[in-house]
């Protein structure tokens, strides 16, 4: 039987049916694969049942894996896979812990920001836990001729610190990024309206996580704008929200979406997922 594709919701987000995680695709299959990511933003594929080792291998079908900065929640033995967990072993946690508790994409703050994710959830909570993602194709599509002009001569500033000025200033699992992780992540500045390399689609390309403000514009021009830019992105009608299940791999699209772990359940129940990150380009 041949893969097959089916969306999800209105908004964004598809499943892919019949794909071989585990053999290598043939070539018309990554480029379908490919086509999808691009066309819905998000591709689930259910039942995944993968080794970190095939997690990897089916990862770098659609190019070349970056390990993130923060090297101590690399999985042992894998620094591909970033662990995101809230589990504990021996005092000590096995993962980044209220990762992605925020509307983001992925390594914006990089000047190759991530071309996309793929996130296996190994454990999760009976109740809570969804991930969702914003469609930042709709976000601009949406926005009146007038605020496309104006957006589409500018660019945003993008810094990692500013998750962990804001975000997880008050929590003490996440300490402060160490000097030579900022060292490795200095402000960068991105188009605004960025356009998709497979698609040829416009995306909004800010995020509340990572964007501080505008280039050359100060603080009290840029603020405004930036939080109207959120709103909107953000509405319920662009929002794809998925309900985890044991062994479902997402791999979303960070060129045309953002996203947002909930942090609506039980903390003392375990949620662990492993993350594979395929490296990008320089927005355009």
């Amino acid at each position: 039987m041949g893969m097959s594709i089916r969306r999800l919701a209105a908004a964004c987000g598809a499943e892919v049916i019949g794909a071989d995680l585990v053999r290598p695709l043939d070539a018309a299959a990554v480029q379908q694969i490919h086509r999808a990511l691009g066309e819905h933003g998000v591709l689930l594929f259910r039942d995944a049942g993968i080794t970190p080792e095939q997690h990897i291998a089916f990862s770098r079908q659609f190019g070349p894996l970056e390990a993130h900065v923060v090297g101590e929640f690399h999985l042992a033995g894998h620094p591909e896979v970033f662990v995101v967990s809230n589990v504990r072993e021996e005092g000590r946690l096995k993962g980044a812990v209220y990762a992605g508790q925020y509307w983001h994409s992925d390594l914006s703050y990089m000047s190759k920001p991530s071309l996309g994710s793929l996130l296996l959830c190994r454990e999760m909570p009976e109740v809570g836990g969804d991930t969702m993602w914003a469609n930042m194709y709709l976000a601009y599509e949406t926005l009146s001729g007038p605020m496309k002009r104006f957006l589409g001569g500018l660019k945003a500033v993008h810094d990692y610190s500013h998750a962990y000025d804001t975000y997880f200033a008050a929590l003490k699992e996440r300490p402060p990024l160490t000097p030579e992780q900022k060292a490795k992540t200095p402000p960068v500045e991105h188009p605004v309206i960025r356009t998709h390399p497979v698609t040829g689609k416009k995306a909004l390309y800010v995020n509340p996580g990572f964007t501080t403000g505008f280039a050359g514009m100060p603080e009290e021009e840029s603020r405004p704008i930036l939080d109207f830019l959120f709103r909107h992105a953000t509405r319920p009608e662009f929002i794809y929200r998925h309900k985890w299940s044991v062994d479902d791999l997402l791999f979303w699209d960070n060129r045309c979406t953002m996203h947002y772990a909930l942090a609506d359940y039980d903390f003392t129940v375990r949620r662990h997922m492993h993350r594979t990150t395929l490296a990008g380009d320089e927005p355009f």
